[in-house]
Protein backbone atom coordinates (compact mmCIF):
# COMPACT_ATOMS: atom_id res chain seq x y z
CA UNK A 1 0.00 0.00 0.00
CA UNK A 2 2.72 2.34 1.06
CA UNK A 3 4.81 1.63 -2.41
CA UNK A 4 1.35 2.34 -4.16
CA UNK A 5 1.08 5.43 -2.28
CA UNK A 6 4.76 6.34 -3.39
CA UNK A 7 4.35 5.98 -6.78
CA UNK A 8 1.26 8.16 -7.16
CA UNK A 9 3.08 10.34 -5.40
CA UNK A 10 6.12 10.32 -7.64
CA UNK A 11 3.99 10.64 -11.15
CA UNK A 12 2.06 14.07 -9.52
CA UNK A 13 5.56 15.66 -8.69
CA UNK A 14 7.14 14.33 -12.52
CA UNK A 15 3.91 15.68 -14.45
CA UNK A 16 4.27 18.82 -11.97
CA UNK A 17 7.94 18.70 -13.36
CA UNK A 18 6.66 18.75 -16.79
CA UNK A 19 4.02 21.06 -16.86
CA UNK A 20 6.89 23.93 -15.25
CA UNK A 21 9.38 23.55 -18.31
CA UNK A 22 6.73 23.69 -20.58
CA UNK A 23 5.50 26.61 -18.69
CA UNK A 24 9.46 28.14 -18.71
CA UNK A 25 9.98 26.85 -22.48
CA UNK A 26 7.16 28.94 -23.58
CA UNK A 27 8.02 31.68 -21.51
CA UNK A 28 11.30 32.05 -23.49
CA UNK A 29 10.63 31.20 -26.89
CA UNK A 30 6.84 32.48 -27.47
CA UNK A 31 7.34 32.25 -30.95
CA UNK A 32 7.77 28.54 -31.29
CA UNK A 33 4.74 28.11 -29.18
CA UNK A 34 2.35 29.70 -31.80
CA UNK A 35 1.30 28.66 -35.00
CA UNK A 36 3.93 29.24 -37.82
CA UNK A 37 3.00 31.42 -40.11
CA UNK A 38 2.28 29.46 -43.73
CA UNK A 39 3.89 30.57 -46.70
CA UNK A 40 2.05 30.14 -50.41
CA UNK A 41 3.40 31.04 -53.96
CA UNK A 42 0.50 32.70 -56.35
CA UNK A 43 0.66 34.04 -59.97
CA UNK A 44 -1.89 36.71 -61.01
CA UNK A 45 -3.66 36.75 -63.93
CA UNK A 46 -2.32 39.84 -65.71
CA UNK A 47 -4.30 42.65 -65.28
CA UNK A 48 -3.10 46.76 -65.57
CA UNK A 49 -4.74 49.63 -64.01
CA UNK A 50 -6.13 50.32 -67.07
CA UNK A 51 -8.53 47.75 -67.21
CA UNK A 52 -12.19 47.98 -66.20
CA UNK A 53 -13.37 47.10 -62.56
CA UNK A 54 -15.36 44.10 -63.81
CA UNK A 55 -11.97 42.64 -65.42
CA UNK A 56 -10.07 43.48 -62.07
CA UNK A 57 -12.84 41.76 -60.17
CA UNK A 58 -12.45 38.61 -62.76
CA UNK A 59 -9.26 38.10 -62.45
CA UNK A 60 -8.29 38.90 -59.35
CA UNK A 61 -6.60 36.65 -56.43
CA UNK A 62 -8.18 35.82 -53.25
CA UNK A 63 -5.78 35.95 -50.49
CA UNK A 64 -6.26 35.60 -46.90
CA UNK A 65 -5.05 35.98 -43.05
CA UNK A 66 -2.24 33.82 -41.90
CA UNK A 67 -0.09 33.44 -44.89
CA UNK A 68 2.58 34.69 -46.34
CA UNK A 69 1.98 35.27 -50.43
CA UNK A 70 5.05 35.02 -52.45
CA UNK A 71 2.94 36.81 -55.15
CA UNK A 72 4.68 36.20 -59.28
CA UNK A 73 3.66 39.18 -61.43
CA UNK A 74 3.12 38.87 -65.27
CA UNK A 75 4.36 41.95 -67.37
CA UNK A 76 0.58 43.38 -69.09
CA UNK A 77 2.92 46.28 -71.02
CA UNK A 78 7.26 46.35 -72.26
CA UNK A 79 8.37 46.72 -68.48
CA UNK A 80 5.13 47.02 -66.64
CA UNK A 81 3.39 44.42 -64.64
CA UNK A 82 0.20 44.28 -62.94
CA UNK A 83 -2.74 41.96 -61.43
CA UNK A 84 -5.29 42.06 -58.62
CA UNK A 85 -5.47 40.44 -54.89
CA UNK A 86 -9.24 40.22 -53.52
CA UNK A 87 -9.40 40.14 -49.97
CA UNK A 88 -12.86 39.83 -47.67
CA UNK A 89 -12.19 41.05 -43.65
CA UNK A 90 -13.50 37.50 -41.85
CA UNK A 91 -14.23 39.75 -38.89
CA UNK A 92 -14.50 43.89 -38.02
CA UNK A 93 -10.78 45.26 -36.81
CA UNK A 94 -8.30 46.67 -38.54
CA UNK A 95 -6.00 45.03 -40.99
CA UNK A 96 -2.41 45.45 -41.54
CA UNK A 97 -1.07 45.10 -44.96
CA UNK A 98 2.33 44.39 -45.21
CA UNK A 99 4.33 44.32 -48.81
CA UNK A 100 8.15 43.76 -49.00
CA UNK A 101 10.33 41.50 -50.79
CA UNK A 102 10.09 42.93 -54.37
CA UNK A 103 12.47 41.08 -56.61
CA UNK A 104 13.26 41.03 -60.16
CA UNK A 105 14.53 38.09 -61.89
CA UNK A 106 17.44 39.78 -63.61
CA UNK A 107 20.04 40.60 -60.69
CA UNK A 108 20.75 44.52 -60.14
CA UNK A 109 17.70 45.58 -62.08
CA UNK A 110 15.71 48.72 -60.61
CA UNK A 111 12.04 47.68 -59.38
CA UNK A 112 9.79 49.68 -57.89
CA UNK A 113 5.98 49.87 -57.74
CA UNK A 114 2.32 50.64 -55.98
CA UNK A 115 0.08 48.20 -53.80
CA UNK A 116 -3.24 50.35 -54.04
CA UNK A 117 -6.45 49.63 -51.90
CA UNK A 118 -9.63 50.03 -53.56
CA UNK A 119 -13.43 49.65 -52.67
CA UNK A 120 -15.72 48.61 -55.55
CA UNK A 121 -18.74 50.39 -55.97
CA UNK A 122 -21.52 50.61 -58.62
CA UNK A 123 -19.69 53.40 -60.24
CA UNK A 124 -16.01 52.01 -60.49
CA UNK A 125 -13.49 51.38 -57.81
CA UNK A 126 -13.01 54.39 -55.08
CA UNK A 127 -9.89 54.55 -53.19
CA UNK A 128 -9.47 53.39 -49.43
CA UNK A 129 -7.23 54.96 -47.64
CA UNK A 130 -4.68 53.04 -45.04
CA UNK A 131 -2.33 54.57 -42.46
CA UNK A 132 1.45 53.78 -43.19
CA UNK A 133 4.53 55.80 -41.25
CA UNK A 134 2.18 58.60 -39.70
CA UNK A 135 0.64 59.67 -42.59
CA UNK A 136 -2.65 58.31 -44.71
CA UNK A 137 -2.59 57.36 -48.62
CA UNK A 138 -4.58 55.02 -50.80
CA UNK A 139 -1.37 53.00 -52.13
CA UNK A 140 1.99 51.93 -50.76
CA UNK A 141 5.09 52.40 -52.61
CA UNK A 142 7.37 49.70 -52.31
CA UNK A 143 10.63 48.58 -54.23
CA UNK A 144 13.43 46.45 -54.59
CA UNK A 145 16.58 46.93 -52.35
CA UNK A 146 18.53 47.89 -55.54
CA UNK A 147 16.38 51.41 -55.86
CA UNK A 148 17.24 53.78 -53.33
CA UNK A 149 14.60 54.07 -50.45
CA UNK A 150 12.71 57.40 -49.77
CA UNK A 151 12.87 59.23 -46.54
CA UNK A 152 10.10 59.92 -44.28
CA UNK A 153 7.40 60.86 -46.45
CA UNK A 154 4.34 58.42 -47.78
CA UNK A 155 4.94 58.50 -51.42
CA UNK A 156 8.07 57.89 -51.26
CA UNK A 157 9.65 54.16 -52.13
CA UNK A 158 11.15 51.60 -49.60
CA UNK A 159 11.58 48.41 -49.88
CA UNK A 160 8.80 46.62 -46.90
CA UNK A 161 5.85 49.22 -46.07
CA UNK A 162 2.87 48.36 -44.02
CA UNK A 163 -0.59 49.94 -44.26
CA UNK A 164 -2.86 49.60 -41.41
CA UNK A 165 -7.25 50.17 -42.02
CA UNK A 166 -10.43 48.95 -40.14
CA UNK A 167 -12.40 46.75 -42.00
CA UNK A 168 -16.19 45.90 -41.73
CA UNK A 169 -16.78 42.03 -41.14
CA UNK A 170 -17.85 41.17 -45.04
CA UNK A 171 -15.71 43.98 -46.08
CA UNK A 172 -13.77 43.59 -49.63
CA UNK A 173 -10.68 45.29 -50.82
CA UNK A 174 -9.56 45.06 -54.56
CA UNK A 175 -5.32 45.82 -54.20
CA UNK A 176 -3.94 46.53 -57.62
CA UNK A 177 -0.34 45.41 -57.71
CA UNK A 178 1.46 47.71 -60.53
CA UNK A 179 5.18 47.45 -60.44
CA UNK A 180 8.03 48.68 -63.70
CA UNK A 181 11.49 47.89 -64.32
CA UNK A 182 13.79 49.37 -66.93
CA UNK A 183 15.53 45.70 -67.29
CA UNK A 184 13.39 43.90 -70.01
CA UNK A 185 12.54 40.04 -69.36
CA UNK A 186 10.08 37.60 -69.95
CA UNK A 187 10.45 36.08 -66.53
CA UNK A 188 7.91 37.21 -63.52
CA UNK A 189 8.75 39.41 -60.85
CA UNK A 190 7.54 38.59 -56.99
CA UNK A 191 6.88 40.85 -53.97
CA UNK A 192 5.58 39.23 -50.85
CA UNK A 193 2.03 40.05 -49.68
CA UNK A 194 1.09 39.37 -46.08
CA UNK A 195 -2.34 40.65 -44.07
CA UNK A 196 -2.58 40.01 -40.26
Amino acid sequence: MGRKIQKKGNWKRLLAMLLVAIAIATAINPVNAQAKTKKKTITLKVVSNYDSQTTAKKKSTTVKTGYIYTVKLKQYMALSYGGYLKFKAPKTKTYKFTVSGVKHPVKKSILQGTVSFNNPTAHGFFPIYVKTRGKKTDRLYVAAKTYKPGFSDATNYYTSRTGTVKLKKGQTVYLNLDFSTMTYTKKPISVNVNIK
